[in-house]
């Protein structure tokens, strides 16, 4: 999962010449907490900007750069996030950890910066859209994209690097109930959890985000509208974690998502993701095939649920050489202690890599249990309303010996961080 100038440059140039962007279709978490930024939720329009307002918008606000801005119909913002893990384990790294797999090193994740321009789905005439967002951070080394940025550089540092974890554009045709057509490197449609820590409810990850699924893609995809309710996508990409080069001698694998709204007051969503494709380098020409589900309902005004199940296949993966399976679920739960204040959020998770395709040898099942708090203590600070303190206790156990070294069949952490939206 530790993947590692010019295409940024032609996305940003792509919106600006653009003439009208679906949100990215990140699946949220449940509750996730509100920073003010979120792409998928709360994008900040240039009409809700406030002049106390401390955001990329505001501060444009207030120099005059929101009139270019604005006649572009460009939208700017970021976040930033800092964290911390202390494993009561004498280790140095935190195993089956995705970003927070350092002992007792306050680590500079993610800062993030994008531009970003949406496509007016009500509109009767195709429009244009698109996103551009560059992180740098340590957690920019590992979502790292095949051929991008590999010859210029800029990602070859140890720890903090640059990664411009999207850049694409989007085209909205009025057939039907409305066709958006994206086309570039974005983030996956799999899994409860993302990239954007702003998405999800908890700091550390779980097995089936680090694990089972793709974290990018670069490729293109449809995605239409059926109805209010209902909606349907299908796109083809290089590959799990390829960019401008490709591992497999650009074979493509295909990819689509069913999303219902079964219950608009409950807001009860079914969500199932598929991808099918060669992601071995070289011509090996075997299969990955990744079945993804996720449910999330509200329960009266203050409990939220949600399930992400997993299941993967792959040919000739296994420790052995044979064929691999992997597969889990994973169960989050999100209540309103005080609203605008704190939540209190759980997640428990199984996990079985037995055959060792997914780099957790050949353990059988992990599993863990993480509980923590989300505290908006400034919530009512137009300058502060967008800091998080997330803060939470991490169990974990295997049926073999994987943590402290391969010697131990648990470990028992504690962590916080730090996310703040601009």
């Amino acid at each position: 999962m530790f993947h590692r100038k010019g295409a940024a440059l032609l996305a940003a140039s792509a919106l600006f010449a653009c003439a009208g962007l679906v949100r990215a279709a990140e699946p949220q978490a449940p509750k996730a907490p509100d920073f003010g930024l979120s792409l998928v939720d709360k994008p900040v329009y240039l009409d809700d900007t406030a002049p106390a307002d401390t955001s990329l918008m505001g501060l444009a606000n207030r120099t005059g750069v929101d009139k270019t801005l604005g006649s572009y119909g460009l939208t700017i913002g970021g976040y930033v996030e800092l964290g911390a893990t202390y494993n009561t384990r004498d280790v140095r790294f935190n195993a089956g950890r995705v970003f927070d797999f350092e002992n007792e090193d306050p680590t500079l994740h993610q800062l993030v910066l994008f531009i970003d321009k949406s496509v007016d789905t009500k509109s009767k005439t195709v429009n244009f859209g698109g996103h551009v967002e560059m992180m740098w951070g340590a957690d920019a080394r590992l979502i790292h994209a095949n051929g991008v940025f590999d010859h210029y550089g800029i990602g070859d540092g140890p720890n903090n690097q640059f990664d411009p974890t999207q850049f694409y554009v989007d085209m909205f045709v009025p057939v039907g109930n409305g066709l958006t057509v994206r086309a570039g490197k974005f983030v996956t449609l799999f899994g409860q959890e993302v990239i954007n820590p702003t998405g999800n409810i908890l700091y550390s990850h779980s097995y089936l985000f680090g694990f089972a699924i793709p974290f990018t893609h670069t490729g293109v995809y449809g995605t239409y509208s059926v109805n209010d309710n209902f909606s349907v996508a299908l796109g083809v990409s290089r590959g799990w974690e390829q960019g401008f080069e490709d591992n497999n001698h650009d074979s493509i694998d295909v990819f689509g998502q069913v999303a219902w709204t079964l219950d608009a007051k409950s807001n009860t969503k079914l969500v199932i993701n598929g991808i099918g494709g060669p992601e071995q380098a070289g011509d090996s020409g075997d299969y990955r095939y990744v079945l993804d589900v996720i449910f999330t309902t509200t329960i009266g005004d203050q409990l939220t649920v949600a399930v992400n199940g997993d299941w993967g296949y792959e040919n000739h993966a296994g420790n052995d050489g044979g064929a691999a399976q992997w597969y889990g679920v994973a169960g989050y739960l999100t209540y309103i202690l005080k609203k605008d204040f704190v939540n209190l959020n759980v997640r428990g998770e199984w996990f079985d890599d037995a055959d060792g395709a997914r780099g957790l040898g050949t353990l059988g099942s992990v599993y863990e249990v993480t509980v923590g708090l989300d505290f908006t203590p400034f919530a009512s600070d137009k300058n502060w309303a967008k800091l998080h303190l997330r803060p939470e206790v991490r169990w974990d156990y295997s049926a073999g010996p994987f943590f402290a070294g391969g010697t131990k069949h648990d470990q028992l952490t504690a962590a916080m961080d730090v996310v703040f939206g601009f």
